[in-house]
């Protein structure tokens, strides 16, 4: 029985991305409105996709009420080992969503959303068989959806707080191709798996009577420890020098806890303005541990990642033209976890700069919300202890994203 090699852990579960527009891989486009206001939605107008940014905020919403909307993304990157510089293929992902809200009673409000917090997709130029590159991943897809149901009480007039669970599913594929000098085969292989974990999170909202044109919202997300059933497809082959072979095997992968917060002012009934700050805890995503299911005397194996906490800082603005119309803009500073010296193909770019807009339309029943937030990357150099420590640069990257939300009131 063999073991998963060093080398298959630091592909692990997740490497090359044209979908990581995130700290990390994590996502923050839930609606039209916060992205087009950057995310700073926590403690303004309340809407039925607060459920995902601060489900204490659905207490002010009345009847029932239903959003459904998606997000297109398309990303562009190099990366660069050794000299050698592949490009990702122009793609476009699409990032689904959905909420329902209904006011219980005066104090208690119940909600249900659907919406992806973590995503990887991409894959990078050919030939994959002369990039170095590929020995890590050339291709990969990983998708999560999270269902939340929630309940949400409004304590008094100042004050409301939210609880909700999380069922996150993910699920993956990623492609590498075996190429390492003095190895007795070459070819490529497959790493694909899912699985479903529990979450949970905690949030309120404060609105002091005796500052009116100020808010207060925060929220706190849970660690999930995903679990992971998959298979090894090496296409028959069998690579010795590293232990490849067809077989099922499994894994574990810790996503970060997070704590976000936002203060909102309105200078006027027609004006908002709000800014806010998301940590994300990536140290706890530590290391991937993968083992064969047929190896029962093999050890874990574990890929150490040594990502950094980071935070995330937001602002938006949004202003009431008219009882119809709304616009808005924001803008968004997103710090990058990735460790300079564990350099691999799994997100290529740094730190973010996001600078979105947005309109609304709304009806005393239905609403349209449209957005558009382009994303401006820095660039990165470092090396790969993956790969003999060999230099290693993420260059060009930049993202555009377009969003559409419908909502309707029953």
């Amino acid at each position: 029985m063999k073991k998963l090699s060093i080398f298959v852990l630091t592909i692990g579960f997740l490497s090359a991305s044209a979908l990581s527009y995130g700290a990390g891989f994590a996502l923050y486009e839930y609606s039209a409105r916060t992205t087009a206001m950057g995310g700073a939605t926590m403690a303004n107008m309340p809407e039925a996709a607060s459920l995902a940014v601060n489900p204490a905020l659905i207490t002010e919403l009345d009847g029932t009420q239903v959003q459904v909307g998606l997000t297109a993304v398309t990303a562009d990157a190099k990366t660069t080992v050794a000299g050698q510089s592949r490009t990702l293929k122009h793609d476009v992902w699409y990032l689904p969503n959905f909420f329902i809200t209904k006011k219980w009673s005066e104090q208690v409000s119940l909600g249900l959303g659907g919406f992806s917090r973590y995503g990887l997709g991409g894959e990078y130029n050919s030939p994959i068989e002369t990039w170095l590159g590929s020995n890590l991943a050339y291709k990969v897809k990983l998708e999560t959806f999270s269902f939340t149901p929630t309940i949400a009480v409004k304590a008094n007039d100042e004050v409301s707080i939210a609880m909700g669970l999380e069922a996150m599913v993910i699920g993956f594929s990623q492609s590498s191709y075996f190429n390492l000098a003095g190895a007795a085969n070459s070819g490529n292989f497959e790493i694909s798996g899912s699985g479903v974990s529990w979450g949970g999170n905690f949030s309120f909202l404060y609105r002091p009577a005796w500052a009116e044109k100020w808010a207060l919202g925060a929220m706190y997300r849970s660690k999930v420890k995903q679990n992971l059933n998959g298979r090894i497809n090496a296409g028959g082959k069998n690579f010795p020098a590293i232990n490849i072979h067809d077989a099922n095997a499994e894994g574990s992968i810790a996503l970060p806890d997070s704590i976000s917060a936002g203060l909102s002012f309105r200078p006027t009934e027609q004006w908002t303005l709000e800014a806010g700050i998301v940590g994300t805890f990536w140290s706890a995503y530590d290391q991937i541990l993968i083992q064969y299911k047929d190896s029962e005397t093999s050890p874990v194996i574990r890929n150490q990642k040594k990502y950094k906490d980071v935070y995330r800082l937001n602002f938006g603005t949004e202003y009431q033209l008219n009882p119809n119309w709304a616009v808005r803009a924001g803008y968004v500073f997103d710090k990058s976890p990735i460790n300079r010296n564990e350099m691999d193909t799994l997100v290529p770019v740094d730190d973010r700069h996001i600078a979105s807009v947005g309109v609304g339309y709304k009806t005393p029943t239905w609403s349209l919300d449209l957005a558009y937030a382009h994303i401006f990357a820095k660039d990165l150099s470092g090396k790969s202890k993956q790969l003999q420590n060999l230099p290693v640069q993420y260059t060009d990257g930049q993202s555009d994203m377009v969003g559409i939300t419908f909502g309707y009131k029953f």
